[in-house]
């Protein structure tokens, strides 16, 4: 049975609802912050993988849509890129963003001694570690065909398995850390906060209601000369995901915005925007992987998630509350750091939500953790990453 483009959109959309649905019902998947697109994507992934397997029932699906909705997704990340917001968050975003980098660094190198102490591709310990794990499920699929293309066999599926690994561990260990930094490393008496009236939500995303088809032209306008940026690096020899353009180009944009604020084009409606884009990205990409090859590479993503555990928990326990004033906040900003260096910026929000949802508001790092989490890491991530497959490949 074949899909056309339209239809499986369409198909996608009923798998995030089915993802959705679960979550709904399932406290443990909900806990977790898994997102809805990967668990009814995997779902439907099994489900198809089964039928074909058996010779049921074979489906085809026509994915047109799927690379405008991943340069979409980066285009938005891209647009989150303001200096401005980077120098208001003073010192200690700076010191964060740099202490973030120096724990991509080691995934890399980490995951590539591991895969080469097991006589495997270099780059898929790369895949496994900053692709999938800093990086989450959308680098993760955004990022496959050029790993397979530079030699490592079933990116896809070993790719977004490594993000569900990382997303599982993320949320288990990144609040049992930092409550263990709480009660043994700091000083403060945390029941003096609760007369602190600060409402972590607002430093959560907000969604104001403006001109949605301006906000849409400008996502247009930005990855229509993203493509065009990203051709011609292409073409000196680079290789890059398809999208990189577009970051760069939004980053521009952004801080041109900043300045001027010519377009007046809101940050959270592009966020909101990409969101979207994303989600049925990742659920299109996911509902038609083979999980059904998965079976050889079991063993290696144990291997590399629980060496990558290993450096995020001793990092987030040591440097992360160390440079970040060992205090309260310190520890909470720990937990933030578990969570998006292991999965995603949900997971990060989530671990530190719970955290001073019990000792007390922790505004410093509701700032400093989506600032650095959810975008610049990002873009030193995809520069990392770039430079990993053309020195491996």
């Amino acid at each position: 049975m074949n899909f056309t483009s339209i239809q499986t959109v369409a198909f996608a959309a009923l798998v995030v609802y089915l993802g959705r649905f679960l979550k709904s019902k399932f406290t443990f998947i909900d806990k977790y912050n898994l997102p809805s697109p990967v668990i009814g994507g995997v779902l439907v992934a099994i489900v198809i993988s089964f039928l074909k397997s058996h010779g049921v029932l074979s489906l085809e699906f026509d994915k047109s849509f799927e690379t405008p909705l991943m340069i979409a997704f980066f285009a938005s990340v891209g647009y989150a890129a303001s200096f401005r917001l980077l120098k208001q968050g003073g010192r200690l975003v700076v010191y964060f963003l740099l202490l973030s980098i120096g724990g991509l660094i080691l995934q890399v190198f980490a995951g590539i001694g591991a895969a080469k102490m097991m006589g495997l591709h270099p780059l898929l310990g790369v895949l496994t570690g900053p692709v999938s794990l800093t990086g989450g499920p959308g680098t993760a699929l955004a990022f496959a065909p050029s790993f397979e293309a530079a030699g490592v066999e079933n990116a896809s599926v070993i790719g977004i398995t490594s993000a569900m690994g990382g997303i599982l561990l993320g949320g288990l260990i990144g609040a049992p850390l930092a409550t263990f930094l709480i009660h043994r490393k700091t000083k403060t008496d945390h029941a003096k906060r609760s007369h602190v009236q600060v409402d972590d939500s607002h430093f959560l995303k907000s969604f104001p209601g403006r001109d949605l088809l301006l906000h849409v032209l400008a996502l247009c306008l930005i990855m229509g000369l993203g493509t065009v940026v990203t051709s011609g690096i292409v073409a000196l020899g680079i290789t890059l995901p398809i999208y990189i353009g577009s970051m760069i180009v939004a980053a521009v944009f952004r801080n041109i915005e900043d300045i001027t604020n010519v377009f007046n084009i809101k940050p959270d409606w592009i966020e909101e925007i990409g969101s979207v884009a994303l989600t049925l990205f990742i659920a299109m990409a996911i509902m038609s992987l083979r999980l059904e090859e998965l079976k050889n590479a079991a063993l290696p993503i144990l291997v590399f998630l629980l060496i990558q555990t290993i450096i995020v928990a001793l990092t987030a326990l040591g440097p992360a509350f160390w440079t970040t004033g060992r205090d309260y906040e310190g520890a909470v900003i720990s937990a933030g750091y578990t969570g998006f260096m292991m999965g995603t910026t949900a997971n990060a929000m989530a671990n530190m939500q719970s955290l001073s949802q019990k000792y007390g508001p922790a505004p410093k790092a509701f700032l400093v953790v989506p600032l650095v989490g959810s975008c610049f890491i990002d873009f030193i991530n995809a520069a990392v990453i770039t430079f990993c497959l053309n020195v491996f490949q």
